[in-house]
C-alpha cells in the first residue's frame, strides 16, 4: 500500500516542480538569445567582409585602369593632343579647372561623357584589353592638362605637360567605387620654332636633355 502525502508536503513538492519548470524555460530562452546574437554577430561580420572585398576590388580595378592610361599616354606618338572636350575626334582632354569639385562622386555617364572607357584607345575606338572584365561597369578614366612648360623654361628642347589623370573603378556591386588620381608628366616633341611638329613624329619620354621629366609624379585615392 502506497501513501502519498497530503497537505503541506503536497503543495511543496509542485512548488518544487514548478521552480525547475521555471528554470528550464528561463535556460532555454538564453540559450536561444545568445544564439540568435551569434548569428546576427555572423552575419554582420560577413557582410562587412563582403563589403571590404567589394571595396578592394574596386580599388584594384581603379589602380588597373589608372596604369593603362599612363602607359597609353606616354607611349603616345605624336605632336602633344590639344585640349578639347566636346565633340572630340580621339582623347577628351580638360583644361585645368573644368571639373567639378568632387568628381569622384559623379555618376558613371558622366565619367563616359567627359572621358573613356579604359581599355578602348580613345584614338580610333579599337579595344586594347579588358580591365577588370569582373567589374560591375568598366572602368573609366578622364585627362586633365595641369600646366604646359615650353622649352624656353624648362630648359630641354621638348615641351613638358602636366597632366591629371582620373581613373574610376567598380566592384561587382553599384555601391563599391574606388576613384584614384594621380598626375603625370611627359616631353613632347617640338619643332625649332617651339610648334608642335606634324603628326607621324614619336613623342619622346622622359625627353631630352638633363632637366626632361617623364611619367607618374605623385598619386592619391579620392573615394
Amino acid at each position: 500500500m502506497s501513501v502519498h502525502g497530503t497537505g503541506p508536503a503536497r503543495r511543496a513538492l509542485k512548488l518544487q516542480d514548478g521552480m525547475v519548470l521555471l528554470l528550464c524555460l528561463i535556460f532555454l530562452m538564453s540559450l536561444t538569445l545568445l544564439g540568435l546574437s551569434a548569428s546576427a554577430d555572423t552575419l554582420l561580420q560577413n557582410r562587412l567582409t563582403s563589403n571590404l572585398q567589394e571595396s578592394e576590388r574596386a580599388k584594384q580595378s581603379a589602380l588597373s585602369a589608372l596604369s593603362w592610361v599612363e602607359y597609353w599616354l606616354l607611349e603616345m606618338e605624336g605632336p602633344a593632343p590639344a585640349i578639347c572636350v566636346a565633340p572630340c575626334e580621339g582623347l577628351k582632354l580638360h583644361s585645368t579647372g573644368g571639373f567639378p569639385a568632387r568628381p569622384e562622386f559623379e555618376d558613371y555617364s558622366w565619367w563616359l561623357e567627359q572621358g573613356h572607357e579604359a581599355g578602348i584607345d580613345p584614338l580610333n575606338g579599337d579595344r586594347i584589353t579588358a580591365i577588370s572584365s569582373g567589374s560591375f561597369k568598366p572602368p573609366a578614366f578622364i585627362v586633365e592638362v595641369v600646366q604646359s612648360v615650353p622649352p624656353a623654361e624648362n630648359g630641354t628642347p621638348d615641351l613638358q605637360v602636366w597632366y591629371r589623370i582620373l581613373a574610376r573603378g567598380s566592384g561587382r556591386t553599384e555601391a563599391a567605387v574606388s576613384v584614384i588620381e594621380s598626375i603625370v608628366v611627359r616631353s613632347w616633341p617640338v619643332s625649332e620654332d617651339n610648334e608642335s611638329p606634324a603628326n607621324g613624329v614619336s613623342g619622346t619620354c622622359p625627353g631630352s636633355g638633363p632637366g626632361a621629366i617623364c611619367g607618374r609624379f605623385a598619386w592619391r585615392e579620392l573615394r
